[in-house]
C-alpha cells in the first residue's frame, strides 16, 4: 500500500499531536483544509504506540460525523464528562431550573467506557465549544494526560450562557493565539478538488469578496426571498434534492423573523402536506410558540415530516442537532418514531428521568423534537450536506456576518444555492464578526 504523502503544515500538525511532550496542541484550517485527515493520522498512530485515545466533540451530531468520515467512535463532550440531567427547565425561561455539572473533574479526571485512564484526547469541532465547557474539559483531564483540539477558526463562535464571555476570544481562538501551546493553521485547500465552486467562494467570502455563481453555487438577488424559496422547494421535488431528506438543507441565520425557521418550517411543511391529512399536535414548550403563534401550544407533524432534536437526551441516547426523518406516529400513545439514518428511535410522550439530587421527574421528549426543513447557521454546525440553501434577508441584519455566511455555505459538498437581497449579502460578505 502506497503511504500517504501529507502538505507540510499537515505534517507539521501531526508531528506535533503525535508529540506527547507537547501538552496541548491546537489545529485550525478552513474547509477541506484536511483537518480530519490530520485528526485520523493522529489517532492511528497514537494507538499504534499504545496510547489510550478517546475522541471528543461538542454536540452529538458532530460525533455521528466524525465516526462516519473517519470509522473512529467519538462521543459529546458532556457524554465524556458525564454531565448530569439538570432537571426540568424553568416554565417561563426555559433555563433548567437545576444545575447540570459533569461528574468528571479535576478530583475524578476523565476515563475511557471501560473505566481506564485515558493518555490522549482529540477534540473535533473545537470553534463551537464554549468558555464553561472548554474549562470543565480541561479541569478534567488525567494528570500526565495531553489534548489535541481541531476547528476551524473562521466559523462562527460559540454560544455563551454568560454574555460577558461573548465580547472574548472563543477558548479556541485562546489556544491558537496565546503562544503557550503549539498551534498549526493548515492554509491549503484539498477536498473537492482546487477547482471546487463551493471552496472557491468560500475563500472569496474569507477575503471579503462576493461569491460568484459557478457550477456548485447559485444565488437569486432578490426581495421576495420565501417565493425563491418555494420554487427551488418545487424545483428541488422536480430535479431530485428534495428537502425532506436530511441530506439536503435549507439554512438561516436565526429562528426569528418572517424568514425565521419556525416561520418557513411551517411553510415548508404545508408545500408537502395537507393540514387535513392525519397528523399529531405535538406539544411546545411554554416559552415556545406552536402553529397558533401561542407560546405553549402545538404544532403539528406527519409521518414523512423531516424533524430535528433540540437538546441532549441520554435516557434516549438523541443529541441535540441530530435530524431525522418522521416515520410512525402512534395515535393512541401520542409516541413519534424517527429515523435518524443510522437507527430508529422511539419518541414517548413520558419519561422519568433522575436529576443530580437522586430523584426523578417526568418530561416530555417531544417537546425537543422541532421541524428541521430550515435550520439556523448554529445547528448547521459540525454537519455536513450534499445540497445547501442559505437565505438572507435585511430583516436579520443583526445576525448576518461573514462567519454566519462562512459557516452555513460550508456545510455543502456539491451545491450551493445562495438567496439572499442585495443588503444582507453585503452585510454576510463584509461585517466581520457577529453578536
Amino acid at each position: 500500500m502506497t503511504e500517504m504523502t501529507f502538505h507540510p503544515l499537515q505534517e507539521e500538525a501531526i508531528n506535533a499531536a503525535c508529540d506527547v511532550t507537547n501538552k496541548v496542541v491546537a489545529v485550525s484550517g478552513p474547509a477541506g483544509s484536511g483537518k480530519t485527515t490530520v485528526l485520523k493520522t493522529v489517532y492511528d498512530r497514537l494507538k499504534q504506540n499504545g496510547y489510550n485515545v478517546i475522541l471528543v466533540s461538542p454536540t452529538g451530531k458532530a460525533s455521528k460525523r466524525i465516526f462516519e468520515v473517519t470509522g473512529i467512535e467519538a462521543r459529546t463532550i458532556h457524554r465524556a464528562l458525564k454531565y448530569n440531567h439538570p432537571g426540568d427547565p424553568d416554565p417561563k425561561t426555559g433555563k433548567p431550573m437545576g444545575v447540570s455539572v459533569p461528574s468528571h473533574t479535576r478530583a475524578n479526571p476523565i476515563r475511557d467506557d471501560d473505566d481506564n485512564p485515558v493518555d490522549v484526547i482529540l477534540a473535533d469541532e473545537y470553534a463551537m465549544v464554549n468558555h464553561e465547557l472548554h474549562r470543565n474539559l480541561f479541569d478534567a483531564l488525567p494528570i500526565g494526560a495531553v489534548i489535541r483540539v481541531f476547528g476551524d477558526n473562521n466559523q462562527l463562535a460559540p454560544i455563551e450562557e454568560d454574555k460577558r464571555l461573548s465580547a472574548q476570544p472563543s477558548p479556541f481562538l485562546g489556544l491558537l493565539g496565546n503562544g503557550k501551546h503549539k498551534s498549526v493553521v493548515l492554509d491549503t485547500v484539498f477536498r473537492q478538488g482546487a477547482d471546487s465552486g463551493i471552496l472557491l467562494n468560500a475563500n472569496n467570502l474569507l477575503k471579503s469578496r462576493m461569491p460568484t455563481k459557478n457550477e456548485q453555487w447559485e444565488q437569486k438577488i432578490t426581495d421576495q426571498p420565501v417565493e425563491a424559496l418555494k420554487s427551488l422547494v418545487f424545483q428541488g421535488e422536480e430535479e431530485g434534492f428534495s428537502f425532506k431528506e436530511i441530506q439536503n438543507q435549507i439554512i438561516v441565520p436565526q429562528n426569528t423573523s418572517w424568514v425565521g425557521t419556525r416561520k418557513l418550517n411551517t411553510l415548508i411543511q404545508g408545500l408537502f402536506f395537507n393540514k387535513t391529512e392525519p397528523c399529531l399536535h405535538v406539544p411546545r414548550k411554554d416559552w415556545v410558540e406552536g402553529d397558533d403563534g401561542k407560546k405553549g401550544s402545538t404544532i403539528r407533524m406527519f409521518v414523512g415530516d423531516k424533524a430535528i432534536f433540540t437538546a441532549n437526551n441520554y435516557d434516549l441516547a438523541i443529541f441535540n442537532g441530530e435530524t431525522g426523518v418522521i416515520i410512525e406516529i402512534d395515535d393512541d400513545t401520542g409516541e413519534i418514531v424517527v429515523d435518524f439514518g443510522d437507527r430508529e428511535q422511539a419518541i414517548p410522550p413520558v419519561l422519568m428521568v433522575q436529576n443530580r439530587h437522586g430523584s426523578f421527574s417526568q418530561i416530555d421528549p417531544r417537546k425537543d423534537l422541532d421541524l428541521a426543513y430550515t435550520i439556523t447557521t448554529h445547528k448547521s454546525q459540525g454537519s455536513e450536506y450534499k445540497t445547501v440553501v442559505y437565505l438572507l434577508n435585511k430583516s436579520n441584519l443583526y445576525m448576518i456576518n461573514r462567519r454566519n455566511t462562512y459557516t452555513a455555505v460550508t456545510r455543502a459538498r456539491e451545491k450551493v444555492f445562495l438567496i439572499a437581497d442585495q443588503r444582507g449579502l453585503s452585510q454576510g460578505v463584509y461585517k466581520k464578526d457577529g453578536p
